[in-house]
């Protein structure tokens, strides 16, 4: 059955529905939220009964949701009729209204508003009395309403006040920790940035470390790889001597075995021969047999090729850095021919000569001092300039050397200057006096310009450049020493496994020349 509908025209109807004519209620003294209500009951639609969500308004004047006014004309049939009145009408006469959209929405908004007030109002009464939490306790530090003031034990005889009360003195305590709170935010804030700087700083010094140790080794391969051509072209240019050398040895012994063979092959002959053909020979036989030589075949032995690759220079680095000694010359180890300067750092030969020194034979011999640091355990590390020096040698030595202090030489030589003979008799067993008894480990530019690493044994060194510095390096718990070049910072020699016995002192020697031996400062 239907509801009567007063009808009303077409124009009027919509220009009522669209919002042009608007009539102002007065609800008088109905309470807010009874006309929130009678507000929310009027936008519903009547198909869903939920509140108008995209609102269209029939001919007849009667709202529905766009959605549920299509699924009801999918399910009627033609003409489409109003869901409430059924009075025909079509999708022409359906109109879209926007200010109903809006009215629905401020709808909702306010009934969410009311709800949230609601709620909030309940939040101030007390859970247990129902009453407003009007008080608050100034030695509990509670919100409390009159009933817990007045019925609680708990509260008894507690100053309390009001809320307003309350809040108007611990309000300018509380605002006082906002400047402190500020300050330690800003404390934070400044770590924080400090620390992401840092990162950032941390990622650039990566990225840095990973490109230099990236050109560090590219480098070092193109080194290996121009000392490997080196090195095999060396081995190269040895093997074609050595076949050369094959060869004509070969041609030699063919030729000295077809002579031999022609000799015994005739001195059988010789031997059929009758007795008085025989006997004129006895005497040419014996001469040409023991006139035969060996064929001198030589030495076919192949040189050891070494290719001597510089460390990185971080690891050289850390052995200057974080191994550096303090290395001091000790005069009362120096020659007695030997300058040390007043810093003993540096040690020179002095301008009188002996003559022994001037003798050829004597030149190569070597004028030792030592340092003053006695090395027991532990790793260190020094350099000395050696510059056009042509001829020294630097290293460690397990003892002192045995020699008689420099006033007893002195008036020994004094002593001797009456004889010239006797004076460089004297002076020779000095110098014979002042070598080093004991073991040493010593890098030497001998004489006639070859360099010796002498240990246990002597090794030949063949470095590539003229090393005009050298840097020595010890590890004691290792028992290692190494010898490096100070242009092109490649290690020039390294003894390795060694014991040592006794405490190791540095060990300096001079030549017959004037240049000196500086110990200088590392890094310099």
């Amino acid at each position: 059955m239907s509801l009567p509908v007063s009808r009303r025209s077409t124009k009027e109807e919509i220009q009522l529905s669209q919002g042009s004519r608007v009539e102002s209620v007065d609800p008088g003294p109905m309470e807010a939220s009874s006309v929130l209500e009678a507000m929310v009951a009027k936008n519903k639609c009547a198909i869903c009964l939920d509140c108008l969500r995209e609102p269209a308004t029939l001919e007849c004047g009667h709202n529905f949701c766009h959605s549920c006014l299509q699924q009801a004309w999918k399910e009627a049939q033609a003409p489409s009729p109003c869901p409430v009145c059924h009075h025909p009408c079509g999708e022409k006469q359906r109109v879209a209204n926007s200010l109903l959209a809006n009215v629905t929405a401020l709808t909702q908004l306010l009934q969410s508003s009311s709800d949230s007030e609601e709620r909030q109002q309940e939040d101030r009464l007390c859970e247990r009395h129902k009453q407003v939490l009007s008080l608050f306790c100034d030695k509990d530090l509670e919100v409390l309403c009159l009933g817990c003031v007045e019925l609680s034990p708990e509260h008894q005889g507690h100053p309390v006040r009001t809320v307003e009360a309350a809040a108007f003195h611990y309000q300018p305590k509380i605002t006082g920790f906002i400047t402190p709170l500020q300050q330690f935010q800003g404390f934070l804030q400044g770590k924080q940035d400090r620390q992401k700087r840092g990162l950032q700083q941390l990622q650039e010094w990566g990225r840095r470390q990973s490109r230099q140790l990236h050109s560090d080794l590219e480098d070092r391969l193109q080194l290996v790889n121009r000392e490997q051509e080196k090195a095999l072209s060396r081995l190269a240019e040895q093997e074609a001597k050595i076949q050369q050398r094959l060869q004509i040895h070969k041609s030699a012994l063919k030729d000295q075995l077809r002579t031999t063979e022609a000799l015994l092959q005739e001195v059988a002959g010789k031997t059929v021969m009758p007795d008085r053909n025989l006997l004129p020979e006895v005497g040419r036989i014996p001469e040409r047999c023991e006139g035969l030589q060996h064929p001198d075949l030589g030495s076919l032995q192949l040189r050891r090729e070494d290719c001597s690759l510089p460390p990185l220079d971080s690891a050289l680095d850390r052995f200057r850095q974080k191994f550096r000694a303090q290395v001091t010359l000790d005069p009362h180890t120096a020659h007695p021919l030997l300058s040390v300067s007043k810093d003993r750092r540096s040690v020179t030969l002095k301008k009188r000569r002996s003559k022994v020194l001037q003798r050829p034979h004597s030149m190569t011999l070597k004028l030792p001092v030592l340092g003053a640091e006695e090395f027991h355990a532990g790793r260190h590390y020094w350099e000395v300039q050696v510059e056009d020096k042509p001829s020294w040698a630097v290293g460690l030595c397990s003892l002192c050397p045995s020699s008689r202090t420099q006033q007893q030489q002195k008036q020994q030589k004094k002593k001797n200057r009456e004889k010239d003979n006797k004076e460089e008799k004297t002076e020779e067993k000095e110098q014979e006096a002042l070598l080093v008894k004991d073991r040493c480990w010593t890098i030497q530019l001998q004489q006639d310009g070859d360099y010796v690493a002498r240990g246990a044994l002597s090794v030949l060194l063949a470095p590539k450049t003229k090393p005009t510095g050298i840097g020595v390096y010890l590890d004691w718990e290792l028992g290692q020493i190494s010898f490096y070049t100070l242009n092109d910072k490649s290690l020039l020699h390294s003894f390795r496994g060694e014991r040592f016995a006794q405490p190791l002192r540095p060990y300096f020697a001079v030549g017959p020349d004037s240049h000196p031996l500086t110990i200088c400062e590392v890094g310099c």
